[in-house]
């Protein structure tokens, strides 16, 4: 079989195509198809039909992991790494230079106040049980505040005088309140005329008692178990002065477990 380049079909004529009647060699039209010399030749064999192809879909080979690059070479070497997040930084901050001041009143707070929730309660349902309910939650809070960090440890021979004579005013005032205003007056006599360092530890603890213990009082003045008269009275009183005693004991043994940072 020829291929005609004229018509593009197939003849079995070799010198004339079957179909267009042009000469294969010039392309002249030809009237009369000439004998085809290769009339007596024996048939050519058929071509071999295409193997057809499975459909099968072929087993896909698993391949096994990659073990993670040390290193992603895809970003550029510009691209500034992933910055860590504010929490993480303070957290870091906080450990290398200290708490701030307002982490410290976080940390105080938080579990000053649900204590304080608790003692009201305790005060408002059984108010006879005001002197055991107090000692305990002002040595629990002696023993929070150096834990905290808003105030320092109790381990100073100065900071031991203080605290006596502190403990002195309160129990020839036996008003917490009198005893700390008669204390600053004191501090303040001390320090325009010395110019020395003011305690601020024992200042500290002397605020949170005192604040402590005017919200309190105010509690059993509404249930009719305390008289607005007594907070007037100075004289000695040793049992007034106790939960300031069990503040300061707690001050001290908290001050013993904490972990300062290097």
């Amino acid at each position: 079989m020829t291929q005609c380049r004229w018509c593009g079909q197939q003849s079995s004529h070799p010198q004339v195509c079957e179909w267009c009647r042009r000469d294969l060699a010039t392309g002249a039209l030809v009237r009369t198809l000439p004998p085809n010399p290769n009339a007596g030749a024996p048939p050519a064999d058929p071509p071999a039909p295409p193997t057809p192809v499975s459909s099968q879909p072929t087993q896909a080979i698993p391949t096994p992991p990659q073990p993670a690059p040390l290193y992603d070479y895809s970003r550029p070497a510009t691209q500034p790494a992933q910055q860590q997040p504010a929490d993480q930084i303070k957290f870091l901050y906080e450990v290398s230079e200290g708490y701030t001041f307002t982490a410290k009143l976080e940390r105080f707070f938080g579990v000053v106040l649900p204590l304080a929730a608790l003692n009201v309660l305790v005060l408002g349902w059984k108010p006879e049980w005001a002197a055991w309910s107090n000692l305990l939650f002002f040595f629990l809070v002696g023993a929070w505040l150096p834990n905290s960090h808003l105030v320092d440890k109790f381990d100073d021979v100065e900071m031991l005088r203080d605290v006596g004579i502190v403990l002195f005013l309160n129990l020839l005032c036996c008003n917490p309140l009198f005893a700390f205003i008669f204390y600053g007056l004191g501090l303040l006599v001390v320090w325009a005329i010395t110019r020395a360092d003011i305690n601020w530890s024992l200042l500290g603890v002397l605020t949170v008692y005192v604040g402590l213990r005017i919200l309190f009082e105010l509690v059993l003045m509404l249930v009719d178990y305390a008289d607005p008269a007594d907070w007037l009275t100075v004289g000695i009183a040793f049992f007034g002065s106790l939960p300031l005693q069990a503040m300061f004991l707690g001050w001290f043994i908290g001050g013993m477990f904490r972990s300062d940072y290097p």
